[in-house]
């Protein structure tokens, strides 16, 4: 499996790099490629509405990111090129991750050889990566409550601390297995599962499942899937919504089916747990739209697919709360298909008391709407 990987990560240099020029090399011999000069300064100074369409965030989101990058770098040991500011680096990967240009064409832009800007480019995103604990962080009791009244204001729905739902990130042909990544628009691609609050923030992500597997499996293979099961405390007296795709239980509403024959309550629950649920959809929406990279990834490797999808999903949550950490409860991940033993059992006890309440809340919102 290792020898794999090793032919994995050599071809994806190959095809990804073609010829791989070092910049002191080739600057040194006097031949080969030029480079144009440019002044990284030059960038920094530009006015705000300006650097953040390049950059997706204004200069003062990105001295913080700086540092906090930077920090990170320091305390894990990470190393960029000797002599070159994080600054720099994080620039040539913002840059990258925001329009989905070539290495070649992001060195000619910045005058730097494409081998160079894909080194900086590789230890940044694993650096965004490993802040994932930071930024992606489940709400903790308060701010659940808080969550919850926001979306009861705005939409009407009671009880809401997040929306969930499956995005689909397009990828390169897999050298092997390609069939499992085949998704429904018969594209190769990786499932992103995420969980938004009202702010558009993503309060738990589940990366890495093949295109051909659906919501409601990677749902079950998901941790937060287990812990909803397992830990009856677990967002007590609060729930998600998700669409049909995914199970009904008591912390997980979904819409009446239709078959037809929808009583006007019926509809009117589905009316307003669409409208509140669309949040997801948006969320998903902006992360892609700002974060162009995401809509393929040219890889062959799947760690550096997921570092891309995670780094983007990072700098997402970064950008809403510009900087500043926030307080959230965490829970351990494990792996949600280890103990499915019991499942079935816990499922169908789950099942059985969203239907109560489900029944009990479109009752209540047929009462709001007279």
């Amino acid at each position: 499996m290792d020898r794999n990987n090793d032919v994995y990560e050599f071809v994806q240099l190959l095809l990804t790099l073609d010829d791989f020029d070092d910049e002191e090399e080739v600057r040194g011999r006097g031949q080969g490629r030029s480079y144009p000069n440019c002044d990284m300064q030059w960038w920094r100074t530009l006015e705000d509405p300006y650097f953040k369409q390049h950059f997706r965030m204004d200069r003062r989101c990105f001295e913080i990111l700086t540092v906090t990058v930077g920090r990170h770098m320091h305390e894990t040991g990470k190393i960029i090129r000797k002599g070159l500011p994080i600054g720099d680096a994080l620039q040539y990967t913002l840059w990258s991750l925001a329009n989905p240009d070539t290495f070649r064409s992001t060195g000619v832009t910045y005058g730097k050889a494409r081998g160079s800007i894909h080194n900086q480019y590789r230890t940044i995103i694993e650096v965004l990566r490993e802040l994932r604990g930071h930024y992606i962080k489940w709400p903790s009791d308060r701010e659940m409550a808080s969550i919850a009244r926001i979306n009861e204001e705005r939409y009407g729905y009671p009880q809401v601390v997040g929306c969930i739902d499956g995005c689909h990130i397009p990828i390169q042909k897999p050298l092997e297995q390609e069939q499992q990544y085949v998704n429904r628009h018969h594209q190769y691609s990786l499932l992103v599962q995420g969980v938004c609050d009202d702010r558009l923030l993503f309060r738990d992500v589940f990366i890495g499942q093949p295109g051909a597997v659906g919501d409601a499996r990677m749902f079950r293979r998901s941790p937060l899937s287990q812990i909803m099961l397992r830990q009856q405390n677990f967002m007590d007296g609060f729930h998600l919504l998700g669409d049909g795709a995914y199970p009904l239980t008591d912390k997980l509403l979904i819409p009446y089916k239709d078959y037809g024959n929808m009583t006007l309550r019926q509809r009117t629950h589905n009316r307003i747990l669409s409208r509140c649920r669309s949040s997801i959809e948006r969320a998903f929406a902006l992360l892609k739209g700002k974060w162009r990279r995401l809509k393929y990834l040219p890889s062959y490797s799947l760690d550096y697919q997921l570092d891309h999808i995670m780094a983007c999903l990072v700098l997402h949550n970064f950008i809403i709360l510009e900087g500043e950490d926030c307080d959230g409860g965490e829970f351990d991940d494990h792996d949600g298909e280890r103990d499915n033993g019991d499942y079935v059992d816990l499922m169908n006890a789950a099942k059985a008391r969203g239907i109560d309440k489900r029944q009990y809340i479109s009752a209540m919102l047929m009462l709001n709407e007279e």
